[in-house]
């Protein structure tokens, strides 16, 4: 399953001259496309073939690091990041030192050292999040400040700005003290530059974005505009077909729904085991939330319970919701005990999601069809 990340920081600047541009697009559209050895297979030989080209180290780290989630699962593939890391962070800063007047170089050091929060944010590690961050966050700042035309470097710094700001008051605090900028609406108005004017950044930006909108602040209606746009652009990819199945469910447009979540488990059938093993739960609460939508809260309930018992991913956003769906539809079915069991396995998952705060609130009273 595609994994909430900080993967692609793809610098603005990069230019259709530079040696080996063709070939590294083949690479990175095979990894959002889940053709994780063909990727890395692709980014190998870029990396070997124009080792000067500032983007194609991050890169190749990254689609090892997916390749590693899709075939070995998640634990493994956090040493496969970080043994990357400890290749490819010495040799940005080298080139950094021989062309400080390669913006590039200094975006991608900066971004190789601060994708270690990845393995920190995988495992709720919060204080971790910020601490390993913000060795990449001064250097993104840096050169936005020198370079604010490089609307690639905007993503980071929202990313940081963002979740620092969606946190516990200590973790908002370490943040300040660390010269990150807690703030929400900053965060969201930085990456969205880059979803609207980055040239390469524009695909992860727009993700995490959907991500936020669909479950962290609720905008339904900036979810479905952003995910119709990746699906337009960038259709092979099941991250997106995803997100653009549950904005169309949040906006009733059931029919277009069940249409995009057929063709999303088409595609998950055709990923390696551990990945598919990954995405069959997750598309399984998606058919359990159409379900309840169209008031089959028995269908509902044993799909999501289903979903539940198989939850098998990383990040576990769709199992906070699961919790919470289930908890809804046992309180329908009069079975309050249960439904707040339910709503406490949701709240103790603390993910910063809408569906911990709602299911607090379900706890105080039950969900009736009243209060939809």
């Amino acid at each position: 399953m595609k994994t909430f990340s900080l993967c692609v920081l793809l610098c603005s600047s990069l230019t259709a001259e530079r040696p080996g541009n063709d070939r590294l697009w083949e690479g990175i559209y095979a990894f959002y496309s889940y053709e994780f050895q063909k990727s890395v297979a692709i980014l190998t030989e870029v990396k070997s073939n124009h080792p000067e080209h500032p983007t194609v180290h991050f890169t190749w780290a990254v689609a090892k690091w997916l390749r590693a989630q899709a075939y070995d699962g998640i634990e493994a593939s956090y040493d496969t990041l970080l043994t990357a890391l400890d290749t490819i962070v010495p040799t940005y800063e080298t080139y950094v030192e021989t062309f400080p007047e390669e913006p590039q170089y200094r975006l991608y050091f900066a971004a190789a050292k601060g994708l270690k929060a990845r393995v920190h944010l995988g495992k709720k590690e919060w204080v971790g999040v910020v601490m390993e961050g913000i060795k990449g966050y001064g250097g993104v700042r840096s050169l936005y400040r020198e370079h604010p035309e490089i609307y690639d470097t905007y993503f980071p710094m929202g990313i940081l700005n963002f979740y620092a700001g969606n946190m516990s008051g200590f973790v908002r605090f370490i943040s300040s003290f660390l010269g990150i900028e807690p703030d929400k609406e900053l965060g969201l108005e930085l990456m969205t530059t880059t979803a609207e004017k980055g040239e390469f950044a524009w695909i992860e930006a727009s993700q995490i974005l959907v991500y936020i909108y669909l479950w962290i602040e609720v905008n339904y209606d900036k979810a479905l505009a952003i995910s119709e746009r990746l699906v337009e652009r960038l259709p092979s990819s099941i991250y997106n077909q995803h997100l653009l199945t549950e904005s169309l469910i949040s906006h009733n447009r059931l029919n277009e729904a069940e249409e995009v979540l057929e063709r999303t488990r088409a595609m998950a059938d055709e990923t390696p085991p551990v990945s598919r093993k990954g995405w069959l739960p997750t598309l399984k609460y998606q058919e359990a939330l159409l379900a309840f939508y169209r008031e089959d809260y028995e269908k509902a309930h044993r799909l999501v319970t289903q979903s539940i018992d198989e939850f098998n991913t990383e990040l576990d956003t769709p199992l906070g919701y699961s919790y919470l769906l289930r908890g809804m539809i046992n309180d329908l079915r009069g079975e309050r005990r249960e439904a707040v069991d339910d709503y406490r396995s949701a709240i103790l998952l603390d993910n910063y999601t809408s569906a911990v705060r709602e299911a607090r609130g379900y706890l105080r009273r039950p969900y009736t069809l009243s209060v939809q």
